[in-house]
């Protein structure tokens, strides 16, 4: 996705603090006219599988989000049920105490399995795209694409994009593509990024410059190759 703001340095992923977009660590200015002066994006992203998938950055990220996560819910299962008591739509009876529980057991189960999800590891795989299918619903318009992985094992495996078009023409066929599931990043990384001049985060999905080493949104590395 796009994400006009940053938070941080794209170049050594340090806070940026407050409106200043100059990083106090490296000195990058991402508002100066050339901030990556006459380097060309194309060629930046490198080739080869990144080195930086067990970067700790990652379970950081992911720790965020399980904070988020908790705070979210807390003023879920806080603030229905007061809305709720001050509408007079419930009262302190034994009814209404049923609903109040089983409304915030009902977030605390989801929250638990959104927490549970930044954790979970599964299968990783390498393979090359054969094939990309474009398909329309004609009852409401919706756009669904689909790519076509052949596994090194021979297994194919379709990846959904969604209605996401920029992430659909990133992957060309023919490419080489990685998956990692790991306990904090699950990403699909390209083998060659030399010819591309954009990057998504692997970890929130920001779309980003090849020239950048970190996510501007979150602080995430990229996966660059050599």
């Amino acid at each position: 996705m796009a994400f006009d703001r940053t938070f941080f340095c794209t170049q050594c992923g340090n806070r940026l603090s407050g409106k200043n977009k100059v990083c106090r660590s490296c000195g990058f200015d991402i508002a100066a006219d050339k901030p990556y002066g006459d380097r060309p994006a194309i060629g930046a992203g490198g080739k080869g599988w990144s080195d930086a998938v067990n970067d700790c950055r990652f379970a950081g990220y992911q720790g965020n989000r399980r904070t988020y996560i908790t705070i979210f819910t807390l003023i879920l299962v806080i603030s229905i049920p007061t809305f709720l008591l001050l509408s007079g739509d419930l009262s302190l009876d034994s009814e209404g105490i049923t609903v109040m529980a089983v409304l915030s057991a009902m977030f605390l189960v989801i929250a638990l399995y959104s927490m549970k999800n930044t954790r979970r590891k599964g299968l990783e795989w390498t393979g090359t795209i054969e094939d990309k299918r474009e398909y329309c619903s004609s009852k409401n318009s919706h756009q669904s694409n689909v790519i076509m992985v052949r596994a090194e094992n021979g297994r194919m495996i379709e990846l959904p994009m969604g209605d996401n078009i920029v992430l659909y023409e990133y992957f060309k066929v023919g490419d080489r593509l990685r998956k990692h599931n790991k306990p904090n990043l699950r990403a699909i990384e390209k083998y060659d990024k030399s010819r591309d001049d954009i990057l998504f985060c692997p970890s929130c999905g920001t779309l980003c410059d090849t020239r950048d080493n970190y996510c501007k949104a979150c602080g995430s590395p990229l996966l660059k190759g050599r």
